[in-house]
């Protein structure tokens, strides 16, 4: 199953698990009484994501997502600007209580304009068990 997903909209951050505000402060100089203003922020989220099922017991996902925020020109030079992320799995259900896999992800932070721009790579291993139970016939 391939997912597809974009949205584009100002103030709006606050559905989205990277972007911090909603709000940003903006110049308002030629006001000396409001010197500054609230600006809802505009951004652009993109999601990619397949999911594909190998055989009943393997299962996989790959993909990436990206949040871009337009910064106000009166946001802090380490505002949060854009952030990406990136994953692969592969999933193992030996029987269907179990479940466990290991995980690549990627992420990336860039700031407005201070320059601060990094890559995080983290391996990731989960084992879930389910205690379950079902009684009676339902």
């Amino acid at each position: 199953m391939v997912k597809f997903q974009a949205v584009y909209g100002a103030g709006v951050e606050n559905y989205f698990n990277d972007a911090p505000v909603d709000i940003g402060i903006e110049h308002n100089l030629g006001d000396r009484r409001k010197p500054i203003k609230g600006k809802a922020l505009p951004d652009l989220g993109l999601i990619a994501y397949l999911d594909h099922t190998w055989n009943p017991q393997w299962t996989s996902a790959i993909g990436w997502s990206m949040v871009n925020i337009e910064n106000s020109d009166a946001q802090l030079p380490a505002a949060f600007h854009q952030g990406q992320y990136a994953s692969v799995n592969a999933l193992y259900t030996p029987v269907p209580q179990v479940l466990m896999g290991a995980e690549f992800l990627w992420a990336h932070r860039k700031n407005f304009t201070d320059g601060f721009d990094f890559n995080d790579y983290r391996i990731q291993f989960s084992f879930k068990y389910s205690f379950a139970k079902k009684f009676g016939g339902m």
